[in-house]
């Protein structure tokens, strides 16, 4: 309790009274705790994990990085659907077209494993932004361009030449895909 005191900056007696109350901590506090402990408290808990939700625009692209939209939610959701590894950062939003049916349907919600580097693993499913776009895409490295596929039919392959890639952010790799039953 004394370093916890320490760590928010009250007394040890403050702190007993928020246990014995089983109060709970501001979001505030807890990054203090963090901080302090150097630990991850609100990434996992009681078998949930906390990610970032963003229900509109995801993330521009600014300054050559990703910056990732003020408009996020905090988000528990269950940490036995995907192996989460502790050392990443994952993000949640919904794809809004119909250009990777029948394995995405649009509103679906996919869960991204942020990647700050341009490491392509071929034929995996990215978020990724180009030209100011956001995408959800299956992506390959050719040695003159990437290759932008989607799953519909609909929609043809396209490509990105090296050349173009400085207007081409990679967001992550989509490792989850969840959708609403009613929304069928």
């Amino acid at each position: 309790q004394n370093d916890i005191a320490r760590a928010i900056g009250t007394s040890r007696a403050n702190v007993s009274k928020l246990f014995a109350k089983n109060s709970y901590l501001n979001d505030e506090k807890l990054e203090k705790i963090e901080k302090y402990f150097e630990i991850n408290l609100q990434k996992e808990q009681n078998g949930l994990i906390c990610i970032d939700y963003y229900p509109g625009a995801i993330a521009t692209a600014e300054n050559n990085t990703v910056k990732m939209s003020d408009k996020n939610v905090k988000c528990m959701i269950p940490s036995f659907i995907y192996d989460f590894k502790k050392d990443r950062e994952y993000i949640m939003c919904h794809a809004d077209d119909d250009s990777m049916s029948p394995i995405i349907l649009n509103n679906d919600f996919v869960i991204i494993e942020k990647n700050n580097e341009k490491n392509i693993i071929n034929n995996k499913i990215y978020s990724f932004i180009y030209n100011g776009n956001v995408y959800i895409k299956r992506l390959s490295k050719n040695i003159n361009q990437v290759v932008v596929l989607s799953e519909s039919k609909d929609y043809p392959t396209q490509y990105i030449a090296n050349k173009d890639l400085e207007n081409f952010y990679l967001i992550g790799e989509i490792v989850y895909i969840g959708r609403s039953l009613n929304k069928l």
